[in-house]
């Protein structure tokens, strides 16, 4: 596991290379083109590309603005732990959506910090962001088909139709909804009216309500005590739980629980 920064000069001119590893090519300034194979995608700032490890690449900078990107290297020993994970991979330019590449973004910046750290936990560290990486990679490839975004082309819909798909099935991250506005750059105003828009709901009740969903699955399936369920939907206190519960369903998650066993 290895992260590399790397600012190409006017002269500056790569070789066709291929590698036994993963390659995560996220780009900082600049501008040119990215070839994986046969295909050629144009680049810009904050674009990520994925080269799969055998595959034929090299990066062509504008000569009038070349590209300084971040390059991480996974080698594939890492990954023997399951034998469809290179093949889950996507292979070259993700799809632009800046709450994605965000999100990315705190993740490399993690891993320059414990690149340069000088501590026995290190190797772990630095495995644990970079897979975590990959797998956010893969999910947004399987995310992105659901056709959410085809929605309008006001400004702000299609990052925020990409926050709600993440939301869907991180619910139990969710902090405010200044966290999650100031997350995808969007004005609080203009967040709610987006969110309310797309979901017909509250940000708020959104979330509660993927909560609730989720505890009464819980509740039924498992025997799991009450308070462990509620922590893992991402209530911070039990009486916010029993709460939104009630709201939600009319009766305590005790009483939901029994009516479902019985």
């Amino acid at each position: 596991m290895l992260i590399l920064e790397s600012h190409h000069g006017p002269e500056f001119e790569m070789e066709f290379r291929v590698h036994d590893f993963v390659k995560v090519l996220y780009v900082i300034a600049g501008n040119g083109r990215s070839h994986v194979g046969e295909e050629v995608y144009e680049l810009a700032p904050r674009d990520i590309v994925m080269v799969l490890p055998g595959r034929r690449n090299r990066v062509e900078d504008s000569p009038n603005s070349p590209i300084s990107c971040y390059v991480l290297c996974i080698h594939r020993s890492l990954l023997t732990f399951d034998s469809e994970a290179v093949a889950s991979l996507p292979l070259g330019l993700l799809p632009r959506q800046a709450h994605f590449a965000q999100r990315i973004e705190r993740r490399l910046r993690r891993l320059l910090f414990q690149q340069l750290q000088n501590n026995p936990l290190t190797p772990l560290a630095m495995v644990s962001n970079g897979l975590e990486i990959l797998s956010l990679i893969a999910c947004h490839q399987v995310a992105k088909s659901d056709g959410i975004t085809d929605l309008s082309q006001e400004p702000g819909v299609d990052e925020m139709a990409a926050y709600i798909r993440h939301l869907d099935t991180h619910f139990f991250e969710a902090t405010t909804i200044d966290e999650a506005s100031n997350s995808i750059g969007i004005p609080r105003r203009r967040f709610t009216q987006l969110f309310r828009g797309i979901t017909g709901q509250t940000w708020l009740n959104y979330v509660q309500e993927l909560r609730v969903d989720h505890a009464c699955r819980l509740l039924e399936n498992t025997d799991r005590p009450i308070t462990s369920i509620a922590f893992e939907c991402g209530f911070a206190e039990l009486s916010t739980f029993y709460r939104a519960f009630r709201k939600m369903r009319d009766v305590t998650p005790s009483a939901w629980r029994r009516a479902k066993v019985d």
